[in-house]
């Protein structure tokens, strides 16, 4: 600026401007180009996030428990199973199948049903009985629980308590202490179930005229 004079002086207030107005904005530009950049990464991956545990299982009182596992792998057992399901019908005990690795027993309010094995991502059930297709209460013996189910096609034999054609489903479980709490837990659902029916029965009958 010395050497130019006054031009000198001019010129460099100039460039300093020029300078001001640049620079911020060549900021912008790269904050811009970093965001989209950092979006198109995130649009990109393919990394699958999975749930460390299987959700809260809610029992069919609607009480909100201390979170147990086994439980609520039951309850997500139960959720994929690709059958048909009562309304209302909620899980209430499962465990594995001893004959078969990953097959399972899964005792619902409402039925029992064999849970197979997991073809292809989907689970299939080979066999399901509802409680009203009990035509005695299930036994016990060692590990072996014997399941009466009434025969809907007439083929079987006749069961001398019941006078009804009926079979026997016999299901083998790891051990006799798995085996007395499987017994338990279908004795209470079946108990809980009667009970519920017979408190239905007696409102319609109330209702009536």
């Amino acid at each position: 600026a010395k050497k130019e004079g006054a031009a000198g002086f001019f010129k460099g207030v100039g460039k300093g401007l020029v300078g001001v107005v640049a620079r911020p904005t060549g900021g912008i530009i790269d904050m811009a180009s970093s965001t989209l950049q950092g979006i198109k990464k995130v649009a990109e991956s393919t990394e699958d996030v999975s749930k460390l545990r299987p959700p809260r299982c809610i029992r069919e009182d609607g009480i909100i428990r201390p979170y147990d596992r086994i439980e609520s792998e039951g309850c997500n057992l139960f959720e994929k199973l690709d059958f048909q399901k009562f309304d209302g019908e909620s899980y209430r005990f499962h465990c594995r199948w001893y004959e078969k690795k990953k097959a399972k027993l899964l005792i619902t309010n409402r039925r029992v049903v064999y849970v197979s094995d997991e073809i292809l991502g989907h689970l299939g059930n080979d066999w399901n009985y509802t409680f009203e297709e009990f035509v005695q209460p299930p036994s016990l013996e060692g590990k072996v629980l014997s399941l009466y189910i009434k025969d809907q096609s007439m083929i079987g034999f006749s069961n001398p308590k019941s006078g009804t054609e009926s079979f026997v489903r016999k299901v083998i479980l790891p051990d006799t202490n798995m085996a007395k709490r499987v017994s338990d837990a279908l004795k209470e659902a079946r108990s809980a179930r009667q009970q519920q029916q017979l408190v239905k029965r007696k409102s319609l009958r109330f209702s009536k005229p």
